[in-house]
């Protein structure tokens, strides 16, 4: 078990250095694009969500690949992309040669599965969800330090963070390299078909997760949750410095005030307020916190310190909102399908983190800064009106959760 301690905390070691690095170019990639290569709202919205497209369409290709000719060579692939994207993207001349960057990165974000897969390999099934637990660790984590550190460095130039970014990633690398074991024994064959490409598309991948209605509707809220809240990635930053006069350091004390919410919620609190209040009280009050916080969001611009105030209102909205729906999805699943549905539910985030950065730098730049805060608000009311008939209609059917 000592061995297995230890892989487990290298993989989790070599997941957040490299979401640190992630982290570090939340909160500098709207006004690094900005005032290095003119990119105007829509453009930020399209350089946020290529990320995370192209690692939408790579995170089951990735993993399978990891099947066939083991965990380690993957990692350590998916890492030299990482690098490679940073530096591409620290030296873009323009819009076109920065999406390019992007896209290389999102390829090299679809290593989580491969590291997933890793953590599968060296945990009993006892220990499995805990295992697991790991990466939503390293992504709380890497979210409240990545940006933290974002913003201090842009200070000495946005040079500095976008290698600061590719550095991470590479101290990831050599970790990987030096330190990480491979868990799985492989036959040498390797095959990778058209169809493995195009896995991420196949309509039969979707429908496996919508067969039971009850878990399709959850798979919706889901979707319209995470794209309302990917509304604002972009637009965050660029709201906060030209409305608010915020400093980098400021936008990034911005996202590490979600990300340490999220730590706090998630990992303490979700499941004593689950026990008090019950999954249909605590969906409905984190649907109504961050509808409220996003639709007070434009008002701040009067009162700056209530950015603050509405952030964290949207912050816990959103803690709580996410590991319920993955609960509900779970209960209302059979056993032999939970990694299926589930996985079909990442897709459904995914491609709201595809959908929501476009519409955000799209409504904001045509519209209005108000636009994307007031779409999202709309649009996360409309999941509470689902989440509410969902219940209603489990309920009246007699269906226990």
């Amino acid at each position: 078990m000592k061995k297995l301690s230890g892989n487990l905390a290298l993989i989790f070691l070599v997941v957040l250095v490299d979401l640190i690095g992630f982290g570090i170019i939340i909160p500098i990639l709207p006004r690094y694009s900005e005032t290095h290569f003119g990119a105007n709202e829509l453009q930020i919205g399209i350089l946020i969500a290529s990320f995370s497209f192209f690692q939408f369409l790579s995170s089951p290709v990735l993993g399978k690949l990891s099947d066939q000719i083991g965990r380690k060579p993957v990692i350590t692939f998916s890492l030299v992309l990482s690098v490679i994207g940073y530096l591409v993207f620290a030296f873009a001349p323009n819009f076109w040669i920065a999406l390019l960057a992007r896209c290389i990165g999102g390829i090299g974000g679809g290593s989580i599965s491969a590291a997933q897969a890793y953590i599968a390999d060296v945990t009993e099934k006892s220990e499995r969800t805990k295992g697991m637990g790991l990466i939503g660790a390293a992504f709380g984590l890497g979210f409240i330090l990545g940006p933290f550190i974002g913003g201090m460095l842009a200070s000495f130039g946005y040079i500095v963070p976008n290698l600061a970014a590719a550095g991470f990633s590479f101290v990831a690398l050599i970790l990987t390299q030096l330190y990480l074991n491979e868990t799985l024994k492989v036959n040498g064959n390797f095959k990778l078909s058209l169809g493995d490409l195009t896995i991420s598309l196949k309509s039969s991948r979707f429908s496996k997760g919508f067969k039971n209605i009850y878990v399709g509707r959850f798979l919706i809220i889901f979707f319209i949750v995470t794209f309302s809240i990917a509304n604002t990635y972009g637009v965050i930053p660029i709201f906060a410095y030209r409305y608010l006069h915020f400093t980098d350091k400021e936008i990034g004390y911005i996202y590490a005030v979600i990300g340490s919410i999220g730590v706090l919620f998630q990992g303490y609190l979700i499941g004593r307020l689950t026990k008090f209040l019950g999954e249909k009280k605590l969906l409905s009050i984190g649907m109504i916190l961050m509808s409220l916080g996003l639709f007070l969001v434009p008002f701040s611009t009067e009162f700056i310190f209530l950015m603050w105030f509405f952030v964290i209102i949207i912050s816990i909205g959103l803690a709580l909102i996410n590991p319920t729906i993955l609960s509900l999805i779970s209960k209302l699943t059979s056993p032999d399908e939970q990694g299926q549905v589930l996985g079909v539910n990442q897709s459904m985030g995914s491609l709201g983190r595809v959908l929501g950065p476009i519409w955000g730098g799209f409504a904001f730049h045509n519209f209005g800064f108000e636009f994307p805060f007031w779409t999202a608000s709309v649009f996360t009311l409309l999941a509470l009106y689902f989440g509410i008939e969902n219940f209603w209609k489990m309920k009246k059917n007699k269906i226990e959760f």
